[in-house]
């Protein structure tokens, strides 16, 4: 807000009585034998924004911060001028529910970092877990005994050929699946004859066996093959 004065130099003495809020810019303008120096001089307890001189007299603008009389005297002649507060009484006391402590909040110093790093360390373990499922799902190993534990007395005779060059196949990259039957380390003659004999059973028109027999001798041929190939891994 603006307030604005006329204080001529040619009276011996001028008093205003008026109320200014507190941060209210005021004008002035001043005639009269002065200096631009003697009125920075008079206003050097105040916030001078501005000093102009207009043809015969200076405008002055500044601001008081200073609740109560502000005098401001200049050469023989005195400015007198109230600044009040913007707070009136009633909002003295705008925070006096806070005395009751039941009304105040109070932070909490809450372990983030510690929350943080545990779910961090969660989700880790949770994808380790997930890369182990992965891992086993795609083992050759553990295809092989999964699907030779559904081998039953109807489909043994396809089924554990299939199961056992699968095996191979995907442990040495060979072509077993393809009829290509070649020694290949660690498979033996024994294992490419036990292979021929499946397929013989699968294409023979004598449909008796037991079935038990091949598929114990199946898991015990895959059960020395993976031996082999961990201690070959080792050297």
């Amino acid at each position: 807000m603006k307030k604005i004065i006329f204080l001529f130099m040619l009276l011996s003495l001028l008093s205003f009585s008026k109320e200014y809020n507190i941060g209210d810019e005021i004008t002035i303008k001043i005639s009269g034998d002065i200096t631009k120096n003697e009125i920075e001089t008079a206003f050097k307890d105040y916030k001078v924004n501005n000093i102009k001189k207009d043809k015969n007299f200076y405008i002055v603008n500044f601001t008081s911060y200073k609740v109560g009389k502000n005098e401001v005297v200049i050469g023989n002649k005195k400015l007198s001028i109230d600044i009040v507060s913007t707070i009136n009484d009633s909002e003295n006391e705008i925070y006096q529910e806070l005395a009751n402590p039941n009304n105040r909040y109070i932070e909490k110093d809450y372990p983030h970092m510690f929350i943080l790093s545990g779910i961090a360390g969660l989700l880790a373990f949770l994808a380790g877990v997930l890369m182990i499922i992965v891992d086993r799902a795609k083992d050759p190993y553990i295809i092989f005994k999964k699907r030779i534990s559904k081998i039953n007395d109807t489909n043994w005779r396809e089924q554990i050929s299939l199961e056992l060059r699968t095996f191979i196949d995907s442990t040495l990259e060979t072509n077993f699946l393809g009829g290509e039957y070649i020694l290949k380390n660690p498979v033996t003659e024994e294992d490419i004859n036990f292979i021929k004999k499946l397929d013989y059973i699968k294409f023979s028109s004598n449909k008796d066996g037991n079935y038990l027999e091949y598929k114990d001798q199946a898991i015990e041929i895959v059960e020395r093959l993976r031996k082999e190939l961990k201690n070959n891994a080792k050297l």
